[in-house]
């Protein structure tokens, strides 16, 4: 190695190796240091970790991003501009239709009430087979579009039998409200918001299970560097335990999420009621079901080719999860 002050002199000539090298032992330093970066929907993941007392001891701690959708956190996954997020059913299989570099890391299974198809109070429409030709909102490629889809089939409809208007959940509510959509395809809290002014369940989850699933994915740059690697597994981990606790004590997940989102408590409670969700295995079981949605939406060409889903699963951090409680 050069003397100090003819290593000083190289380091300033751009053609210099060791320049070179010191910049790329900084770089990977930098990297090894840098914290996680979690893409969180509404803040409610930020606001579980914190509750549960489950982000204590991260280090470094983690920096959140904001995100209204699935879809748009899944992008910017792939992007790598984040390195984690949860999203529901429907954002992993578009994800993986479009050859995205994510893999889902997790799963948290809940009631299947937390999706709803909406209408008005007042709307003539009481059955599914009632939606043939009307104005429908949903956020595309989210789990209120794989209800809508599963209802529509359920009814012998599909896609091409109703007027479908693809909107962000917030452009979907102000649309819903002011008569310029005869159903809406959505999930709490746009539900309970809705259906306290008046909106009327035509359908929900229930009788598809699929429709009770969440999911955790990492992008697979941060699953190939060690460091980061080992974070996620800690993450997962936490994320895991602070929902055990959060069943355990919904009075007090409830309060500190109505602190975090600002919404009304009854709101809350009633989103809680329909959640209830715990981590479970990437196993056989819930390949299946996600494998079903792969299904019904290659079937009804919103995506580009069929799936087998499994590939986009990644089971390394299931031993990390707490014992399940029974199914």
């Amino acid at each position: 190695m050069p003397p100090l002050p003819r290593l000083a002199q190289c380091l300033r000539r751009p053609s210099c190796p060791w320049a070179a090298l010191l910049l790329c032992l900084l770089a990977a330093r930098c990297l090894a240091d840098a914290p996680l970066r979690i893409g969180d929907q509404n803040g409610l993941t930020q606001a579980l970790l914190q509750a549960s007392g489950e982000d204590r001891g991260l280090d470094p701690a983690p920096v959140w991003h904001p995100f209204g959708t699935g879809p748009a956190l899944l992008e910017a996954l792939n992007a790598d501009a984040i390195d984690l997020g949860v999203v529901g059913n429907a954002p992993p299989v578009f994800a993986q239709a479009g050859g995205y570099a994510v893999r889902i890391i997790g799963a948290a299974e809940g009631a299947q009430t937390n999706n709803a198809l909406l209408v008005p109070g007042d709307s003539p429409i009481r059955r599914l087979e009632d939606l043939r030709g009307q104005r429908i909102g949903v956020a595309k490629g989210s789990s209120g579009h794989y209800l809508l889809l599963a209802a529509l089939a359920r009814a012998g409809l599909g896609m091409d039998d109703v007027q479908v208007r693809y909107v962000s959940p917030l452009d979907g509510q102000t649309a819903f409200a002011s008569g310029h959509l005869d159903a809406w395809a959505v999930w709490y809290p746009f539900v309970g918001q809705a259906t306290s002014r008046g909106a009327r369940v035509l359908a929900d989850g229930t009788p598809w299970p699929e429709t009770g699933l969440n999911f955790t994915l990492a992008s697979e740059r941060a699953l190939a560097d060690p460091r980061r690697r080992d974070r996620l597994g800690d993450l997962l981990q936490r994320l895991a335990r602070a929902q055990v606790w959060a069943t355990a004590h919904p009075r007090d997940w409830a309060r500190a999420l109505v602190a975090a989102t600002r919404l009304p408590a009854p709101l809350v409670e009633e989103m809680l009621d329909r959640q209830a969700l715990r981590y479970v295995p990437l196993d056989a079981r819930v390949i299946a079901l996600q494998q079903r949605l792969a299904d019904a939406f290659f079937a009804a060409r919103l995506i580009p080719r069929q799936l087998q889903v499994e590939a986009a699963f990644d089971p390394r951090f299931d031993p990390l999860l707490p014992p399940a409680s029974p199914h």
